[in-house]
């Protein structure tokens, strides 16, 4: 908490009568009045350990989190001596609002020191054990809740709540859903940007189980776990780097028919052009740049299998607008 009174000095007098009444108050459990006294210490700068720990406590009970987790912050860097017992403090405030993911992650990172005490690393591990245990029970909740919401959304062909579900199911382990979601990529029905979302999740939760997807009338097997990043794939690599006269020319251009080029691989995910079709695709989107900001372009191939590809990427940059638009 910073000092809200410039270089104002608080007198000793008032300073004991604060540090008193705050004390009682906390004692008798009092945590509102323990709170309005300890504050202003806090802010003058005069506030002893105890005093710190005595307000901490009260915000806690107030359910005062934000201002807890604030303060825990500021004292964390501040006080080297006394970091594990405000370390313990922050990580009661995490636990206050079930935020069980972000103690175990910190804790992750804690336990990498050599130097923490051994009373201290005694307590920071039975809190991660049992923050882990309640993670995980949260996470098959929600997970659970999700899934519900998914069958609902496909029985009712919600396409845009699929979506919105699916984002959210990235957040969750796959392995308890793979038996229930799968089937998914083989249903024509399913729109093919929520099956590039399921094979996404799948990928990269490393699910190394062979899978059939289904799209625009072709078949593939797949192994989620062995597929590319969308961004990182060659061929794309290869559409990219084939387009790097626009980015020099026309770098508003290249913007444009990169996403265009992005939207067009996440729908047909993955199902990417080989090389061989590799060069009327980026005839296809150079054409489509000009066209969009209407400027003159002498086409370097006018056939019928540019205006195919001018086609699918049109229609693909719908779905995808139509679905996860950005």
């Amino acid at each position: 908490m910073d000092n809200k009174n410039g270089n104002l000095v608080m007198f000793p007098k008032w300073k004991t009568a604060l540090e008193r009444v705050g004390m009682e108050a906390l004692k008798d459990k009092r945590y509102e009045e323990a709170a309005e006294a300890f504050e202003p210490l806090a802010e003058y700068g005069v506030a002893s350990h105890d005093i710190n720990t005595g307000l901490l406590m009260s915000w806690i009970e107030l359910g005062k989190f934000d201002d807890a987790e604030s303060l825990c912050h500021q004292l964390m860097k501040e006080e080297h001596d006394q970091y594990y017992h405000y370390l313990h403090i922050y990580i009661t405030v995490l636990f206050q609002s079930s935020r069980y993911q972000e103690i175990v992650d910190l804790l992750d990172e804690v336990f990498e020191a050599e130097d923490i005490p051994h009373q201290s690393r005694t307590q920071l591990w039975q809190m991660y054990e049992v923050s882990g245990k309640l993670l995980e029970d949260q996470q098959k909740e929600i997970g659970s809740s999700l899934m519900e919401d998914f069958r609902s959304a496909m029985e009712n062909e919600d396409i845009h709540k699929q979506w919105q579900v699916m984002e959210q199911m990235k957040n969750q382990p796959s392995a308890p859903y793979i038996e229930d979601v799968e089937p998914v990529l083989q249903n024509e029905s399913v729109h093919p940007v929520i099956k590039s979302a399921v094979i996404e999740w799948f990928r990269d939760e490393e699910v190394d189980k062979e899978m059939t997807v289904v799209k625009f009338g072709q078949e593939m097997k797949i192994v989620p776990a062995e597929l590319t990043q969308l961004h990182s794939d060659y061929i794309i690599k290869q559409i990219q780097m084939r387009l790097g006269q626009v980015e020099q020319n026309n770098p508003s251009m290249y913007e444009m028919i990169n996403k265009l080029l992005f939207h067009y691989c996440y729908v047909r995910y993955p199902f990417f052009p080989d090389e061989e079709e590799v060069v009327l695709l980026v005839e296809a989107l150079k054409q489509l740049g000009h066209e969009y900001l209407q400027l003159p372009y002498e086409p370097q191939y006018s056939s019928e299998d540019v205006a195919k590809y001018k086609e699918e990427v049109e229609i693909c940059e719908q779905h995808y607008m139509m679905i996860a638009g950005e």
